[in-house]
């Protein structure tokens, strides 16, 4: 599967989970729900921060943006922004 792809569907799983809940850790929670080290998610995270997937804020807290979540939710847009490999 896409590494953006799986990123983001995670964060769209936490934020299902709790949307009340502003920013979610990205270094705390994410390597362990993907099974990768930080370092290997780190330049992902940032470029999907980058394009304005995800939005950032101080110490690695990271949040859907009104596009990742946009993108989230349509399975059509999120295969043409997020082809299966």
């Amino acid at each position: 599967m896409n590494l953006k792809r799986r990123i983001l569907l995670a964060y769209r799983q936490i934020h299902d989970a709790a949307p009340e809940t502003p920013y979610l850790h990205a270094r705390d929670a994410l390597p362990g729900r993907l099974g990768l080290d930080y370092e290997t998610l780190a330049p992902h995270v940032k470029e999907l921060e980058q394009q304005r997937f995800l939005h950032w804020k101080a110490q690695d807290l990271y949040k859907l943006s009104p596009r990742g979540i946009r993108v989230t939710a349509d399975p059509v847009e999120l295969d043409r922004e997020f082809p299966e490999e």
